[in-house]
């Protein structure tokens, strides 16, 4: 008769000997052990003749040996643990019966099943998205069809590319994994990305859309000059590489977490996927990928809420379980008020008409589109996903197998800070581990809680359809940021600065270049800065202070004379940042966005009294009142 203990000893000792990003991890889940640990018990009493796949397929005698494990005559297998008990049973009907070459045979036919449902899901995903782009690449026929989409996007449209484009990885997989550590608080703070697009939609979109553009930085110009208008050009980039950069480093770190795949490969080839039809189609095929990625998103992480609360006995079940662990939904239980109301704030301005939200407002077909589209998606992610992402973390606190798997990669990270500490300190000296350091580790460990709860809570086609979906989620961020950002050199450099005469066949050439060697470099760049959340925080930091004020005066009180302290309010602000970020190193929990984008507000009041009337110098006179002069001439 088998051991119970030698036989969970080895398989625990098999999940231990292996680095918690390799493949073999994920596909042996706590819940194998119980499972074998099930067989063993069933032989043990008599139950089976481990023969006899009909008498090992009584869920009676299973519960019954499951009451003696779990120590709860309630606890009722779940059908992934009962279906691994099923297998293993015809895999000892079938001679299979020695200790080591079971836990092979079972590990393997385990690892295959889920694998197969997941592998075949992202292909055909991946699939459909290239013969998008290859079709859309057939309606390009000038500039603004590769810019703009034409100017010709519907309302229903607008609003799920939005959708989608706000749903990245740090949205979906990241803020699971917040909701698991923190709780409650960080469905909070998201909600702010939310109500900025709402206030887009509602106020600035419709005024956008009227005006002709193609990117913001002619915005910009077009109020307050031409340096005011460079200015904007360095941060939309910024801006854009730094969010692509991150958007290609959460592909390779989704993907490694949840297919157990090297985050160096899937950089590539997400990456490359991207680039391919974000090249040959523009931002045609961004957005017709887009509505199938919102789709997917959706239905995804939706159906995944509602199957979650189901298996939990409903809301109110799931909620009273999941109370001790998050700790009475308490706003402010793991996150100080300051914290949660500074990152509110920088949440809200750090994306407020960022160039693929502008861009949004762009391609619609009329204002009306662009008011409802972009104020439609807003307000469809605020009553969906932070209650998704709330939902996902209260059920992966109620999993063991989550449970486990988060503790594992803390005692993981917990011990590499400590090492590195060490290596600081000096051998034999005393290291401190302080609250920032806890919180840093738990962080961290809290990453793999969503795609635990997928590989071994998810029944395989669902966690297929999660899979695509987290991986839409990411996509549809990236080629966003690289339809804008070859946009922005084409419009912004090559035709203002090169090239001012060009013709649409040069141009196309242009950003299509732009957008391989843009694509190219940034899944460079993502192979070596990985930390995604730095990353983003970094590009927030410098768009709200130098950005968001003059789109908010040139909407709602805009005059020529205002040109001069808008533009001293942007340098006085990125300079804030600056200060705030690198030199006092953000003290208080404030973040430097918040601080930057007050400094700039500032800077505008007291600029405002010393000037009077519209600058006449070539770099602060606004472009609009350059326009007027030259139509003034012609009609003479």
């Amino acid at each position: 008769m088998m051991s119970v203990d030698r036989i969970a000893i080895r398989v625990r000792t098999s999940f231990e000997s292996t680095n918690s990003s390799n493949s073999t991890y994920w596909a042996c889940p706590p819940r194998l052990v119980d499972a074998i640990r099930l067989v063993v018990l069933c032989e043990a009493r008599g139950h089976s003749s481990m023969k006899s796949r009909r008498q090992y397929n009584r869920r009676d005698r299973v519960r019954e040996c499951s009451s003696s494990l779990f120590g709860s005559a309630e606890h009722s297998v779940p059908g992934h643990l009962f279906r691994i008990v099923e297998r293993t049973g015809r895999l000892c009907g079938r001679g299979v019966l020695g200790r080591d070459v079971l836990f092979d045979a079972l590990l393997a036919e385990t690892t295959s099943e889920g694998r197969v449902w997941e592998l075949s899901t992202l292909a055909v995903y991946l699939g459909g998205l290239l013969w998008i782009g290859l079709r859309s690449a057939r309606e390009i026929h000038t500039v603004d069809d590769y810019t703009v989409a034409g100017r010709q996007m519907p309302w229903i449209v607008v609003l799920a590319t939005t959708a989608a484009t706000m749903v990245g990885g740090g949205a979906s997989v990241g803020f699971v994994g917040k909701c698991y550590a923190i709780g409650i608080a960080a469905a909070v703070v998201t909600c702010a990305w939310h109500l900025q697009l709402i206030f887009t939609g509602l106020f600035l979109a419709p005024r956008l859309r009227g005006m002709g553009l193609v990117t913001v930085a002619q915005y910009i110009d077009r109020h307050y000059g031409e340096l005011a208008r460079r200015i904007a050009v360095v941060s939309g980039a910024v801006f854009l590489v730094g969010a692509l950069v991150a958007q290609m480093a959460a592909m390779g770190k989704v993907t490694e977490l949840i297919l157990g795949f090297d985050s160096h490969w899937a950089v590539l080839l997400g990456g490359a996927v991207v680039v391919v039809y974000s090249t040959v189609g523009g931002i045609r095929a961004v957005v017709k990928t887009d509505v199938l990625q919102f789709v997917v998103l959706v239905a995804g992480i939706g159906g995944a809420s509602a199957w979650l609360v189901w298996k939990n006995g409903g809301w109110t079940e799931l909620a009273a379980r999941s109370e001790v662990g998050l700790g009475s939904f308490d706003v402010a239980d793991k996150w100080s008020w300051v914290r949660v109301t500074t990152l509110f704030g920088a949440f809200l301005l750090g994306e407020t008409l960022v160039p693929p939200y502008a861009v949004r407002c762009f391609i619609a077909r009329d204002e009306v589109d662009a008011r409802r589209g972009v104020a439609g998606g807003g307000l469809f992610l605020l009553l969906f996903l932070p209650v998704a992402t709330f939902t996902l973390g209260m059920a992966a606190r109620v999993e063991p197998e989550v449970q486990a798997a988060v503790s594992n990669k803390y005692q993981a990270i917990r011990h590499d800070m400590e090492k590195g500490l060490q290596a600081e300190a000096g051998e034999g000296a005393a290291i401190e581990w302080t609250p920032g350091h806890e919180q840093s580790a738990r962080e961290g460990a809290a990453e793999v809680a969503f795609p635990q709860l997928m590989r071994t809570t998810f029944p395989p086609w669902l966690a297929g359809v999660m899979i695509a979906a987290v991986i839409a989620a990411v996509m549809s961020s990236a080629d966003s940021c690289l339809s804008c950002l070859a946009t922005s050199v084409m419009e912004d450099i090559y035709r203002v600065h090169i090239n001012p005469t060009a013709e649409d066949a040069s141009l196309l050439r242009v950003a299509k270049w732009t957008t391989v060697l843009a694509g190219v470099l940034s899944a460079v760049c993502a192979l070596v800065w990985s930390n995604i959340a730095d990353i983003l925080e970094f590009v927030y930091d410098f768009w709200a202070p130098s950005m968001v004020l003059p789109f908010l005066v040139g909407a709602f009180g805009y005059r020529p004379a205002r040109s001069r302290p808008v533009v001293w309010s942007m340098i006085g602000g990125t300079g804030g940042t600056i200060l705030w970020r690198f030199v006092l190193e953000s003290p208080g929990d404030v973040s430097p966005a918040l601080f930057g984008f007050g400094v700039a507000v500032a800077v505008y009041f007291l600029t405002c009294p010393l000037y009077r009337g519209a600058s006449h110098g070539r770099w602060l006179r606004p472009a609009m009142l350059s326009d007027a002069a030259a139509v003034g001439k012609e009609e003479e």
